[in-house]
């Protein structure tokens, strides 16, 4: 959505929202097992939940002179869930943990312990929960025909938590809360 409530002034929003499954994300390798060359190759469904919004601000002081703001508030969650290993060397198929003579056994922090036969291992918990918030603010300057002063000041800020619930619309109003980078740049050209 664009809004210009004046000649001078101009706002957007594009919101997004996406919630979807990845069946085949790579999660790790351990050191172990017949199957392929030494290796396991452990891959993941990954249930994963992103909301984001885009917001945009254009100010016009006169036709030299102009103040652009930009902020993107940004959450995500993902679950990993059916962890399993490649079937065979060169093989597309996964034998899935729990299945085919293998057992996993899941503690409090979510850390998967998998035991085939005489081989045990550890799979920690790979959940995620991200706020992150980027900004930048630019203003432009041009004092002579081709010579122009840019002011900019940029912000990043980024928080990431245990898994707890699917991320919610109203998160984006905490991601400021997070710790972040400030930068100021200034940059001049003449001609």
């Amino acid at each position: 959505v664009t809004l210009r409530p004046s000649d001078r002034v101009s706002l957007a929003i594009e919101p997004s929202w996406q919630q979807g499954t990845d069946p085949r994300q790579y999660v790790t390798s351990v050191d172990g097992g017949s199957r392929t060359y030494g290796t396991r190759y452990v891959f993941a469904f990954v249930d994963r939940t992103t909301i984001s919004t885009k917001l945009r601000v254009n100010y016009t002081f006169t036709p030299d002179l102009t103040l652009e703001g930009y902020g993107e508030p940004f959450v995500a969650s993902g679950r990993y869930s059916r962890h399993g290993e490649l079937e065979a060397a060169g093989s597309a198929d996964l034998r899935e943990y729990g299945t085919d003579g293998t057992s996993v056994a899941i503690d409090a922090d979510g850390v998967r312990t998998v035991t085939d036969g005489a081989d045990a291992f550890t799979l920690d918990n790979r959940d995620f929960h991200v706020l992150s918030f980027r900004s930048n603010v630019v203003m432009r300057w041009e004092w002579a025909p081709g010579s122009t002063f840019f002011l900019v000041w940029q912000q990043s800020r980024r928080t990431s938590e245990a898994y707890r619930d699917d991320v919610r619309f109203r998160e984006l109003f905490e991601t400021t809360r997070g710790a972040g980078d400030n930068f100021l740049s200034v940059k001049i050209s003449y001609w």
